[in-house]
């Protein structure tokens, strides 16, 4: 069944991103001067009669799920990853039998949290426009990627159930496939955005987000990591070669705010990824960090902190060794909360990750890049930044 474009919501209607608001009108040029482009390239290519297989392609359609450049190293046509889930086969998302509460910036259903998310067009219009200056600000032989991470609510909760309890949150997938990723690939084709929504969705009957805070778990991060892995054209480390650690009783910030049992004792697993690693970082103090775990034990740590077991948790700088690997290779990881879960898979394919948060990082992303040799750049962002003025700030002062 098609969803429904319009939700009802307290105050009136609000319009989701849907096929039917695409990008604005400035950016409706660029895809339409694209097409005009590739239009005049395709009548060129026919008058002149040449039996190559190559075929001029059009701009990206954002009435369609956004299709990520194929990258310059990575895999062939045959041996690209997989189409996604039909839709008959993804497994049933969850509709509580009660109606949610809601607890201020987010609510609670079926025992757990959920954050909302509203729509933003002249913010997420100006992240857009952050995600192509912050790639263009690059040299050319860097590979520059786009992750966008939908929060839990519409991976794991039944549309008919937002709608029929007329939930006040905007579409997600629609948000990040249908509009942030089709129009970043119109405005700069360089930019690789890595599919999260259905890598998410295709596991929503696991424990991929936490049900007492309002990030995802490990799991669900390694389940993006796969997704970047095919877009880079890497082959993802099997989760079974990480060695799974797991510690009950987490509390996380949906609890703190609320104060409600039902979103207690969650339980942390870590998946630590072995080896000869370790990390330095550099605090909010300026304090210098060495030889830190890149995932710590966390036996000691009280419950409610066991987050800060991933990578010490939020930190302006940091950088991930791998020792078992020489070959100089290097990444920089731009990023928020949710990219502590994700950075520790990535030492199995760099030398050096190096992370900065770009909420309390205050040096200058092209000069880390020259001075570290790194020739990947990803940039990790919740879906619910993308809607924030401060976020675009934040980049537009480190790129």
């Amino acid at each position: 069944m098609e969803q429904r474009a319009f939700v009802r919501r307290r105050g009136g209607p609000v319009r989701r991103p849907s096929r039917r608001n695409g990008p604005p009108r400035f950016l409706w040029l660029l895809l339409a001067l694209a097409v005009i482009a590739g239009v005049a390239a395709l009548v060129w290519f026919l008058n002149k009669g040449s039996g190559d297989d190559d075929s001029t392609g059009s701009a990206p359609d954002p009435s369609s799920q956004a299709v990520s450049p194929a990258p310059e190293d990575g895999p062939s046509s045959a041996q690209e990853s997989p189409a996604p889930t039909p839709a008959a086969a993804l497994p049933d998302q969850l509709s509580p039998d009660s109606e949610p509460s809601d607890a201020g910036g987010f609510m609670i259903a079926g025992g757990r949290g959920y954050d909302y998310y509203h729509f933003n067009e002249e913010a997420t219009n100006n992240y857009i426009l952050a995600v192509s200056d912050a790639a263009k600000s690059l040299p050319d032989s860097v590979s520059f990627f786009s992750m966008v991470v939908p929060t839990g609510m519409d991976v794991m909760l039944k549309e008919s159930y937002l709608i029929e309890n007329n939930v006040d949150s905007s579409d997600q997938r629609k948000a990040i496939d249908d509009y942030i990723y089709p129009s970043i690939s119109a405005i700069n084709p360089s930019v690789k955005t890595v599919p999260t929504f259905t890598p998410l969705r295709e596991h929503c009957d696991e424990y991929i987000y936490f049900r007492s805070d309002r990030t995802w778990t490990q799991l669900g991060a390694y389940y993006a990591y796969r997704s970047f892995c095919s877009v880079k054209g890497l082959e993802p480390a099997a989760l079974d070669s990480f060695a799974k650690h797991e510690y009950e009783g987490f509390s996380g910030g949906f609890y703190r705010e609320s104060g409600s049992d039902a979103l207690y004792d969650d339980t942390m697993e870590a998946y630590r990824p072995g080896g000869n690693t370790s990390m330095d970082f550099t605090d909010s103090e300026g304090a210098e960090y060495e030889d830190w775990a890149v995932i710590a034990d966390g036996d000691g740590y009280d419950t409610s902190l066991l987050y800060l077991i991933f990578a010490a948790g939020d930190q302006p700088y940091k950088v991930l060794n791998n020792n078992d690997i020489t070959d100089g290779s290097a990444c920089v990881v731009v990023q928020d909360s949710f990219g502590n879960y994700f950075i520790p898979f990535l030492t199995r394919h760099y030398q050096k990750v190096y992370v900065v948060d770009y909420n309390s990082y205050t040096g200058s992303v092209p000069e880390l890049v020259s001075q570290s040799g790194a020739t990947d750049v990803i940039l990790l962002t919740n879906v619910i930044a993308t809607s924030s003025s401060s976020t675009v700030e934040s980049l537009q002062s480190i790129f």
